[in-house]
């Protein structure tokens, strides 16, 4: 499938911060997709929008990892308004309830180029 200025659906493997949103009818999901699971319009054509704040649902820490991702690995299920995720926190401390954003430049694995923010807690007055 090609998307966007030529890249076929193998390089849009987004940053952990972004989102899919269809122009027709503006449904966002996070993970590719051959087509928006609202209206059907193929994926294609699919912006991607920069997820701000969102609220966890949910925690989990991870202490048995492979041998390249760190020990523990906390993880966190987030709903950023209609997209909701799986995604690495900075820390064990975030709870159900908590409203979080993406942040800082961080490696899941050892040797790997790429980087990707984790979620942090909001401080809220």
């Amino acid at each position: 499938m090609t998307g966007p200025k030529g890249e076929t659906s193998e390089d849009r493997d987004l940053p952990a911060d972004r989102a899919f949103a269809c122009p027709d009818c503006d449904r966002r999901w996070y993970y590719d997709r051959r087509r928006c699971p609202d209206c059907g319009r193929s994926s294609a054509d699919a912006a991607t929008v920069r997820l701000e704040t969102g609220a966890v649902v949910a925690t989990s820490t991870v202490e048995t990892t492979p041998p390249d991702v760190r020990a523990p690995n906390h993880l966190a299920l987030v709903r950023f308004d209609e997209v909701q995720l799986i995604a690495q926190a900075a820390d064990g401390e975030l709870s159900p309830g908590d409203r979080v954003r993406f942040d800082g430049s961080h490696r899941l694995r050892d040797g790997r180029e790429r980087t990707d923010p984790r979620l942090v807690a909001i401080d809220e007055p």
